[in-house]
C-alpha cells in the first residue's frame, strides 16, 4: 500500500531568515534547503522534508535515518518514500516498494513541447479537451503520470519522455513500447495535479490518502 499526504507550506518561515527553522535537520539537508535563491523555493524544500519526517514517524522511522544515494535521491534503509513540491504544495508518499510521486501547479502548460514528450495517443487525448483549461490538466496529468515513474525507478529526466506512454483512462504506462509492473494513481486537487507511482508486479496495489 502507498500512503501519501499534501502540506501546504505558505505559510512556514523562511529558513534563511529564520535559522530556528532548520532544527533537526541533516546539515547536508540544510544546505540543500539554502541553495535555493527564492524564499518560496526554500520553503518548499523545508515543508516537504518536514513532511517526510512527518510520514516515517508514522511508520517507526526517524528523519536522522535519511540519507542521500550515488543519485542525490534522499533513501532510507527499510522504507521507500518519494517527494515532490509545486506551488503552495508539498506531496510525500511512503511505501514498501519503490515509489514516485510528482505534483503540479495547473497553469501555463507548455503545449508546445507535447510533439516531443508525448506519444501519439496521449497527444491524442490532448486533442479531446474540451476547453484550454482540461487541456491544462490533461497536460499535467500526462507529465506527472510520466514523471512520477521516472521518480520510482530513480532515473529522472535521465530517461526521455517520449520513451513512455501513459495509457488513459487504464493508466497502464509502456516502456519503449512494453507494459510496465507498477500502479498509478491520480489525482486532482484545487489547482493541482498529482500522480504516484508504485511497482507493482502483483498488480494489486493500494493507494491511501493520510489526512492531517
Amino acid at each position: 500500500m502507498v500512503e501519501y499526504a499534501l502540506s501546504d507550506v505558505s505559510s512556514l518561515p523562511d529558513p534563511l531568515t529564520d535559522a530556528s527553522a532548520l532544527a533537526g535537520i541533516p546539515p547536508w539537508r540544510q544546505a540543500h534547503i539554502l541553495r535555493y535563491r527564492r524564499a518560496e523555493d526554500r520553503r518548499r524544500s523545508l515543508g516537504v522534508w518536514r513532511l517526510m519526517e512527518e510520514m516515517l514517524a508514522g511508520r517507526g522511522f526517524s528523519a536522522r535515518q535519511v540519507a542521500v544515494d550515488m543519485r542525490g535521491k534522499p533513501c532510507c534503509d527499510g522504507v521507500f518514500f518519494s517527494l515532490s513540491h509545486a506551488g503552495d504544495m508539498a506531496l510525500c508518499a511512503v511505501s514498501d516498494a519503490p515509489v514516485g510521486c510528482d505534483i503540479e501547479r495547473v497553469r501555463d502548460a507548455p503545449l508546445e513541447i507535447a510533439p516531443r514528450v508525448f506519444r501519439p495517443d496521449e497527444r491524442a487525448y490532448l486533442r479531446e479537451a474540451q476547453s484550454e483549461s482540461d487541456a491544462q490538466r490533461r497536460f499535467f496529468t500526462l507529465w506527472t503520470l510520466k514523471e512520477s515513474y521516472m521518480k520510482m525507478t530513480g532515473e529522472g529526466l535521465g530517461l526521455a519522455p517520449d520513451r513512455l506512454e501513459i495509457r488513459m483512462p487504464a493508466l497502464a504506462l509502456l516502456r519503449d513500447g512494453a507494459v510496465q509492473p507498477c500502479a498509478l494513481f491520480h489525482a486532482a486537487h484545487g489547482e493541482y495535479e498529482l500522480s504516484l507511482c508504485l511497482q507493482d508486479p502483483s498488480g494489486r496495489a493500494s493507494f491511501r490518502k493520510k489526512e492531517r
